[in-house]
């Protein structure tokens, strides 16, 4: 039995703790604050993410008869700066979950599976109020985007529509729209809570950080994306419109470094978020449970950290180069227009690249 104390309680911390704990270790899972807590972020649960919580004990079945506030997502639509859209139909239903509820049902299932919670900031690993983390053998850096290279940034807003203004899947696809302007950003809208009477939809821009500029931040953008997008117009009128929430985002790296000095760095402390469409959940809880599996094979800390970048380099790095490739395809606007020209015009196709997008399959799938 080892001795782990995990920093940071979100999805990756939470699901390296409890796939550590259902194994048998003594488990400390430290984050600064009381849950349930906010957390800015689009709150897509894609069908990649789903297979890991199913991994977690979290099946359809439980979540469905216990989480209040959601949305089944059955479509996906990209929107290209022409404003020609795709369309298409997921195989299974997906979720989109507020983070307060998502956040919340992991943590307390970690701690039900017998990690112990600790209340603490901790703003530097081994060091300053850090310290204390020098009594365990074994350390997992889960803090989040700030402890990784945050070179991304966005804000989101919650919007809430009544759904007789709704069009018809509105309230169960998840869209996202690219723009003419700012070329290496996009907006979404996303369905995060649907009942019969009305939509909470998370609605929001993000860009990335060496792009911005004078005239070119990412609230001009919001701006903007509230002011051309159709639906959020015609919406406007009678939507309930919350203060709009930035955030940074840790997206993937070439050659990422996932573990040095006695710490492995898991979710947006490792810098793995897409780099295409700036998910962090999938990733997030796939690097919970390959760390997990790769100290619970460990003989020691250093054992732990070259099992876990191998296991990294293996099932997480290609994805992220893949998504990088695609990133830097799709820049120019013209590309996007063209694409979408194709996608429209060859459905197996449309279907191929939706699903990769979106985390129903892999970029490794859709580019071999």
């Amino acid at each position: 039995m080892a001795r782990i104390a995990i920093v940071g309680a979100g999805p990756a911390g939470s699901a390296a703790g409890w796939h550590l704990a259902t194994r048998g270790h003594d488990v400390t899972l430290v984050d600064r604050s009381a849950f349930p807590r906010p957390k800015t972020c689009g709150d897509w649960i894609t069908l990649g993410a789903v297979a890991d919580l199913d991994r977690l004990g979290l099946t359809r079945s439980m979540i469905e008869s216990s989480v209040t506030e959601r949305a089944a997502i059955t479509h996906t639509a990209i929107v290209s700066p022409s404003g020609r859209r795709t369309v298409n139909p997921s195989r299974e239903p997906a979720y989109c979950i507020p983070r307060l509820v998502f956040d919340n049902m992991l943590w307390r299932h970690a701690i039900k599976a017998g990690c112990r919670p600790m209340q603490r900031t901790v703003r530097s690993i081994g060091t300053g109020d850090g310290e204390f983390l020098r009594d365990w053998p074994y350390v997992i850096d889960a803090r989040g985007a700030h402890a990784g290279d945050a070179n991304a940034v966005a804000l989101r807003a919650y919007w809430t529509v009544p759904a007789a203004e709704l069009t018809t899947a509105e309230d169960s696809t998840v869209q996202i729209i690219t723009d003419q302007v700012f070329t290496r950003g996009y907006g979404w809208i996303f369905p995060a809570d649907a009942t019969r009477q009305h939509v909470r939809f998370n609605i929001g821009v993000g860009m990335l950080s060496a792009d911005t500029r004078a005239g070119h931040r990412v609230r001009e953008f919001f701006d903007r994306f509230v002011e051309v997008n159709p639906s959020l117009r015609r919406w406007h009128r009678t939507a309930e419109r919350e203060r709009p929430v930035g955030c940074h985002v840790s997206l993937g790296l070439p050659r990422n470094a996932v573990g040095d000095a006695g710490v492995l760095r898991i979710g947006d402390a490792a810098n793995l978020a897409d780099p295409l469409t700036g998910d962090g959940i999938a990733h997030a809880l796939k690097s919970g449970r390959l760390a997990a599996e790769a100290i619970d094979a460990a003989a020691d800390a250093a054992d732990a950290r070259a099992r876990w970048q191998r296991a990294y380099n293996a099932a997480i790095q290609p994805e992220i180069d893949r998504a990088r490739t695609l990133q830097r395809w799709l820049t120019p606007t013209a590309a996007k227009n063209i694409a979408a020209v194709v996608l429209g015009a060859a459905p197996p196709l449309r279907r191929r690249v939706h699903q990769a997008v979106f985390n129903e399959t892999t970029y490794g799938e859709l580019l071999g």
